[in-house]
């Protein structure tokens, strides 16, 4: 009998977190989310954003959870042709543009190259735009993310966005690279490097790398110090998000600065020697500049990186897990456990308090 009851004791415990979190609430917003950059059936560049809506347990208004493959406008991985484009919704609590970067042929590759190649599908289109912002009542919260506006969309559209998003781009994106040596770096971009310095790429170590529109190409390797780029808030993000720790950010940003009545609420720092930081001058690129810039009065956000880019799977309807997900994190998934999920938790905490007054 004794061991019946110490089994019905660890049954009780391993399934409360699961029991949990199937008699907690749920709560119905009305979320559009378009993502263009969908080549693969992995969904990476929205799975982050799904992962935080499952485990919230936050659902359509009809009560059913929200389907990583199906709610979503952009590209459809299994037929490989664009879903219907986005229409005007009046309803829509929060408008999320996860990317618009696109599709291109190399990356229906089982091994793509990183070559540059044929665009199938991808930028943001004027029109599309328009209808996004006719969406967006006094109400609705918008948040977009890097590729948003930066290439393939047209210089026209793309200045129209960032204005609506209280943003100006420098025109410059950057990554971190755990290893200059690996597949990781774009064939693009050892090309363009090798192109411009007369130099072959003999890099190694972990280094960050930078490329402007003009498609100009910096390097700072391990020399030049760690490279890490060290998310962290600022006075105003501590008094906006109270559950939000700094992390390492190590994908791909781009370099802006706000516009009037925007306000930065968390900054990207450099971590690079004193020499790193001229080369970085020299070319027009600073050392610690925005991550996350807000418009309160508009409610909107931009976060200046790949944040909802997330390639792993998670436990989601597990009370706990995301808490301990954070306590296990490394420095690969510290960003999306310690920074961007607590973050995006606060945001929609707010839109539902909007929603119920």
């Amino acid at each position: 009998m004794k061991k019946i009851g110490l089994l019905i004791i660890l049954l009780i415990v391993i399934t409360l977190p699961f029991t949990l979190w199937l008699i907690k609430e749920t709560t119905p917003l009305e979320i559009v989310v378009v993502d263009k950059t969908v080549p693969k059936k992995d969904y990476r560049e929205h799975n982050g954003l799904f992962i935080l809506l499952n485990s919230k347990k936050i659902v359509k208004e009809n009560g059913q959870s929200y389907d990583i493959g199906a709610d979503y406008f952009g590209y459809d991985p299994y037929d490989q042709v664009p879903f219907p484009s986005y229409e005007v919704n009046k309803e829509a609590d929060l408008l999320y543009i996860a990317d618009s970067y696109g599709v291109y042929s190399d990356d229906l590759l089982d091994e793509p190259d990183g070559k540059r190649s044929k665009q199938i599908y991808g930028g943001m289109d004027l029109l599309e735009w328009n209808k996004i912002m006719e969406s967006k009542t006094a109400t609705t919260t918008l948040i977009a993310e890097f590729n948003s506006f930066a290439t393939p969309t047209d210089a026209i559209t793309s200045d129209i966005m960032q204005k609506n998003l209280g943003v100006e781009w420098s025109g410059w994106t950057g990554r971190y690279f755990a290893d200059l040596a690996s597949e990781e770096i774009p064939a693009w971009m050892i090309n363009n490097y090798e192109a411009q310095t007369n130099e072959k790429w003999e890099f190694e170590g972990s280094g960050l790398g930078f490329v402007n529109l003009t498609d100009q190409v910096v390097i700072l390797d391990d020399e030049y110090g760690q490279g890490d780029v060290n998310f962290e808030l600022t006075n105003l993000g501590h008094e906006k998000f109270k559950t939000v720790d700094a992390s390492k950010y190590m994908y791909w940003f781009d370099i802006i600065s706000p516009l009037e009545n925007s306000e930065i609420l968390a900054t990207y720092n450099l971590k690079v020697t004193d020499e790193g930081e001229k080369i970085l001058q020299d070319a027009g690129i600073p050392t610690i500049f925005p991550a996350v810039i807000h418009q309160d009065k508009e409610k909107t956000y931009y976060f200046a990186g790949d944040y909802a880019d997330f390639p792993n799977k998670a436990l989601t309807k597990l009370v706990g897990a995301p808490e301990l997900y954070k306590f296990l994190s490394s420095k690969e998934t510290q960003f999306f456990w310690l920074t961007y999920f607590p973050m995006m938790g606060e945001i929609l905490e707010e839109i539902k308090q909007e929603k119920e007054r």
